[in-house]
């Protein structure tokens, strides 16, 4: 019926009509482009596997062009209303499966379709037989070894990738300064890709700050992955029941508060800068800028010290005025970087009280550098009033 539905569309529109030419997909999570980019794509590989429909690359391309059109509409399902060459990721791999059966992209997006869970794992594990360097596979791997618990395929999963230099070195250098801000036998929460896979390969594949948990909040919907988290942790179960993919920011934020007011434990807990800020808003008062966390504590704390021990000594920090690296994710990477200003205003306001002209100006200069690469007028004013 799909099949049928798409062919037919491709018949109605000549081929001449088409005014963008077809371009490898990557994840948007590595790159920055438009949600009517990623549209336009899924009609240009549409029109691609009208010319040959036994493809695999034509398959992965249309797929992903579409994936990526879904999740820059942060994931509503009723993304598929822009255009009548967009369609869900479940509903493209039964067609697939009708004209590229067992083969790896079949195997691969089957699995890819389930999300981060451990469904259809057994596709995913033979499309990595199959072929284990395809660009982006290993993040998948990871995944479905973390929703399973399975820290030892995490860790070769990562040693194997980290071999390939998929990651943005400029991410890892985030990651890095991340898990420098946090205390011993941390617990930190995470939510996208580009703050949590970064830190994992920092932890398995380098053998950095392994004494912290990183939990990505994503994996705390899939109920057994919750369960057994929040009973290491100490805290009561919740049921989330049914989750609506129309209503996952409801969710996340449901857990995330539940964990924050049922936490008893001793390990200090953190939340990255990158989680939305919704799902902290009721509780803000209660975090306190470390580096480039927030340290959750229910006493008051005073972290100037800290802070400025991070920028001065700690931080790696060249990369955010001399990177070497064309990063096909480079505004992700910067508005990433954004982060630092929590941590660089604590130190900036302290070197004005003490007088440290020098060194407030330098700090300044550094700020307003990566403000300005966010290319945010609002932001980049904010900015400069902040750091006077």
């Amino acid at each position: 019926m799909y099949l049928k539905y798409l062919l037919f569309l491709l018949s109605v529109f000549p081929l001449s009509l088409l005014a963008l030419e077809p371009e490898p997909q990557i994840s948007f999570a590595r790159e920055d482009k438009p949600h009517s980019y990623y549209v336009e794509q899924a009609e240009a590989w549409a029109k691609e596997l009208q010319r040959d429909s036994t493809s695999e690359t034509n398959w992965y391309n249309y797929f992903r062009s579409c994936r990526n059109a879904h999740g820059t509409a942060d994931w509503r399902s009723d993304f598929v209303d822009e255009s009548p060459y967009l369609m869900e990721g479940g509903e493209i791999v039964e067609i697939i499966g009708d004209y590229i059966p067992d083969t790896f992209t079949h195997l691969y997006l089957s699995y890819l379709t389930q999300g981060i869970g451990t469904e259809n794992s057994e596709n995913l594990l033979k499309a990595y037989s199959m072929n284990p360097d395809f660009p982006g596979i290993h993040s998948s791997m990871i995944s479905y070894a973390e929703s399973s618990l399975n820290r030892e395929l995490r860790k070769d999963t990562n040693v194997a990738w980290s071999k390939t230099n998929y990651i943005s070195p400029q991410l890892l250098n985030y990651g890095y300064n991340v898990l420098m801000s946090l205390e011993s036998d941390a617990v930190l929460f995470t939510q996208h890709d580009n703050d949590t896979y970064p830190i994992w390969m920092l932890q398995d594949a380098m053998g950095i700050r392994e004494d912290v948990t990183v939990i990505n909040i994503d994996f705390l919907l899939l109920p057994k992955f919750r369960e057994v988290i929040l009973r290491n942790l100490e805290i009561p179960s919740i049921d989330l029941g049914e989750v609506d993919i129309d209503e996952y920011r409801l969710n996340w934020q449901k857990v995330v508060g539940h964990i924050i007011k049922e936490y008893e434990g001793e390990r200090p807990l953190y939340l990255g800068m990158t989680l939305f800020e919704h799902l902290y808003k009721d509780f803000e008062d209660k975090l306190f800028t470390s580096g480039l966390a927030f340290r959750y504590s229910e006493e008051g704390l005073d972290l100037i010290e800290k802070n400025k021990y991070f920028y001065e000594e700690v931080f790696l920090l060249d990369y955010l005025s001399h990177n070497f690296f064309s990063d096909p994710n480079q505004m992700n990477v910067n508005y990433q970087n954004a982060n630092y200003m929590n941590c660089f205003k604590v130190v900036y306001d302290n070197y004005k009280s003490e007088k440290l002209t020098n060194q407030a100006l330098e700090l300044r200069q550094l700020a307003i550098e990566i403000a300005a690469k966010v290319k945010n007028p609002t932001f980049m004013k904010n900015i400069d009033e902040a750091f006077k």
